[in-house]
C-alpha cells in the first residue's frame, strides 16, 4: 500500500510516515497531512497493475482518449430488485389498470374486457376520483420504476471515464442513456474515496469516488460500484491524472 499527496498526488514513502504521531510528510510539496485523515479520505493506492483490471473492470490508452471504468452488474442486487420489483409492481399494476380502465371510459373511448371495471358505490367513477387516483399513485409509480431501473442497472449498467486532448467526461447509466459530467483534467487536485453513513441506522453506508477540482464543485460517482472495481478505478484515475 502506497500513500499519494492530495495536492501534489506524488507517493508517500512508508519512511515518511509516523503513525504514532499521525504525521505523513510530502517531501515533494512539503506538506505534512494527518495520515488519519488520508487513510480516512482513501488517499492510497493499492499496487494495481491497469493492464490486469479485476473482471467487469476496463483500461486502455486508445491514443486519442484514455477510457476506463466498471460494470455495475451484480447479481445480489439485481435478484433483490426484481423480487421486490415484480411484488410491488404487481400489486400496483391492478390500480393502474383500474385509474386507466376509469380515464379511457371518460373519454369515451372502448377497453378490452379484461380491464377491471371503474365501478364506485355501484355507479362509475368521476374525473375527480379519477385524477385524485393517478396522483395517489404517482409516488407508487416512482418507487416501481426506481425499481425496474435498479434491476436493469444491476445487470447492464457501467460507470466510465474518458480523458483526451478535449477533456474529460465522467458517464454514469446504461448503454447510451445516462448522466454525463465534463470537466478540465488539469483542474483536477485529488482523486479521493470518502464514505458516507446513511441517515438510516439500517441502510448501508454509500462509498464513492471524488474528483476535487479547483475550478468548480466535486464529481462524485461509482458508489454503484463493487469494491475491487472502485478500487482499480480509483488507482487508474489517479496514475492518468498524475
Amino acid at each position: 500500500m502506497t500513500l499519494s499527496c492530495p495536492q501534489c498526488r506524488r507517493s508517500i514513502p512508508l519512511d515518511d510516515v509516523n503513525v504514532g504521531k499521525d504525521v505523513a510528510l510530502c517531501r515533494g510539496c512539503g506538506v505534512a497531512h494527518s495520515f488519519a485523515d488520508l487513510m480516512a479520505r482513501g488517499h492510497w493506492d493499492e499496487d494495481v497493475d491497469l493492464r490486469h483490471p479485476p473482471p467487469g473492470a476496463w483500461y486502455g490508452n486508445h491514443g486519442l482518449a484514455i477510457v476506463m471504468g466498471a460494470t455495475h452488474r451484480s447479481w445480489g442486487t439485481a435478484l433483490a430488485a426484481l423480487a421486490f420489483g415484480l411484488f410491488w409492481n404487481g400489486i400496483l399494476s391492478i390500480f393502474v389498470l383500474l385509474a386507466t380502465s376509469s380515464t379511457l371510459g371518460l373519454m369515451h373511448v372502448a377497453t378490452p374486457e379484461w380491464f377491471p371495471a371503474p365501478k364506485m358505490n355501484g355507479g362509475t367513477m368521476g374525473v375527480g376520483f379519477t385524477v385524485f387516483l393517478w396522483i395517489f399513485l404517482t409516488p407508487f409509480l416512482a418507487v416501481g420504476a426506481t425499481m425496474v431501473w435498479t434491476f436493469a442497472n444491476s445487470l447492464f449498467g457501467r460507470t466510465e471515464v474518458r480523458i483526451g486532448d478535449g477533456g474529460g467526461v465522467v458517464f454514469t447509466g446504461i448503454g447510451p442513456v445516462g448522466w454525463r459530467r465534463r470537466f478540465d483534467p488539469r483542474s483536477i487536485r485529488e482523486v479521493r474515496v470518502e464514505t458516507l453513513a446513511s441517515p438510516n441506522r439500517q441502510a448501508p453506508a454509500k462509498t464513492r469516488i471524488v474528483l476535487g477540482r479547483s475550478d468548480a464543485n466535486p464529481i462524485a460517482f461509482g458508489s454503484a460500484l463493487r469494491e475491487d472495481r472502485r478500487r482499480f478505478l480509483t488507482a487508474a484515475l489517479r496514475k492518468s491524472l498524475a
